[in-house]
Order: structure tokens, then sequence, then C-alpha cells
């Protein structure tokens, strides 16, 4: 990579060399908690005053993509999935942009009766037979996320279906119909023992709460979702324009 700095751009110092080392970051080459270098070696890199390495470093920091120990150096941080909103994306299809593996544990798929709630989210009449579908999704064999999603009965899935992709994708093979939208709330939410066995933290561990409704390019709902993930590697970005 060209690490070469345009000092006649208007862009900041500090803010090219942390794009150069996000850049650097997110291509792959080193893995969580390896060691990334210190202040001195960066100075050096670049050539730029320390005070320029500091900010592009707070930056990095800011972005979850690093971590400081005094006295030892920065290392590249665990991965945090970051979730580009209004972009709406499966899990998998998220896990798979951030270059991580997505994986299903499956807790179990049964038929019910909606209750009120479900019926109202999934504007459902006639018949309020839905599926329950409760995974675990994985990233990297990690925990991210727990999750019960209702599907109305009418969309052709079955409890024999394979539930260990994408959701979204089988839902359109099973009934035509592509997810176009959702409404999405987050809200937080601590881990009680059992939600904190299945995501392999500590009970009290802070959480995020999620309630998604998704619907088709008719403005139907068609899945209704809830979900509890890890706060420590799962977050949502959010671009606001005046």
């Amino acid at each position: 990579m060209n690490l070469q700095l345009n000092r006649e751009m208007p862009i900041p110092l500090y803010y090219q060399v942390f794009q150069i080392l996000q850049n650097e970051i997110l291509r792959g080459g080193s893995k969580p908690g390896d060691l990334f270098g210190t202040e001195q070696e960066l100075q050096e890199k670049f050539n730029v005053s320390r005070a320029t390495i500091r900010k592009a470093l707070e930056q990095l920091e800011a972005e979850d993509l690093i971590f400081r120990v005094t006295g030892k150096g920065i290392f590249i941080a665990p991965v945090k999935l970051k979730i580009d909103l209004p972009q709406l994306l499966s899990f998998s299809e998220e896990m798979k942009r951030r270059g991580m593996r997505p994986g299903t544990r499956l807790l179990g798929v049964e038929t019910m009766h909606a209750t009120d709630s479900i019926t109202e989210q999934l504007a459902l009449r006639d018949n309020r037979e839905v599926l329950l579908v409760r995974r675990i999704r994985l990233g990297d064999e990690t925990p991210i996320v727990i999750t019960e999603s209702y599907i109305p009965a009418t969309a052709g899935l079955t409890e024999k279906s394979d539930f260990e992709g994408s959701l979204y994708e089988l839902f359109q093979q099973a009934s035509g119909r592509a997810v176009d939208q959702a409404k999405h709330t987050v809200e937080a939410a601590v881990a009680d023992p059992e939600t904190a066995e299945y995501l392999e933290v500590e009970a009290g561990f802070p959480l995020l709460k999620f309630k998604r409704v998704a619907f088709d390019s008719q403005a139907r709902p068609v899945i209704y979702e809830t979900g509890l993930a890890r706060a420590d590697k799962y977050s949502y970005e959010i671009w606001l324009k005046r």
C-alpha cells in the first residue's frame, strides 16, 4: 500500500493516516489480538508528529479497530459487527460483507398460534398460524445474536425447512416474495442466565435488544423478529442529514 501522504490536500494529515491504517486493518492481514505497532513506529513510518499519530489512533479506537495497552503497544481489536443503517442486509449477508464466516445453531422450530402482538405485527387475518424459528447466529464460530423469527404459515416454510443460512433468501425461495424493507427498533438490555449461557457471556452482560418487521416490495409484513445481541460484538451506525 502507498503510504505517501498528500500534504497539499485539504484533508488533515491525521485523517489521511487514519484512512491508510483503517484500510490496512480491514484488509484482514492481521488477526484480533495481534500487535499493530507503537506510536513511535507509526510516527517514523509516516514521518509525522506524535500528535498527528495520536489523533489518528483515537479515530481507530472510536471505530473499534484497535485497543492500546500502556507500555506494550497497539493491538488489533476483536471484530465488532457494525450494521450500517438504513441499508437492509440479512445477518448472513452482513457477516460476509465484513469478511466473517456466518454460522447458525438452530434451537428449535415449531408451528404455533400467533399471539395478539404477533398478529398485529404481521397483519394476520384469517390464518393466525406462524412458524417460530429460534436460532443463535455466529460470526467466525462466536455467538453474537439470539433470535426468534415469526413467519406466516402461508409463506410455504415448514418445520423441515433448512434454517442454517439467510432467512430472507429462504423466505424468497419458498414464497417468491423478496424482503424489500424493514422497521427496526433497538434498545438496551442485559443478559438473563439463560441468554448469557447461549451467548457465552456472564449474566448481567450488556446486550442490544431489537425488534424488526420485514416487508416485501408491496409493503406487506412478512417476517417479525426479536433478538438479543452481545453489545461488545454488535453495533448500529446511522447517517443523519439535515
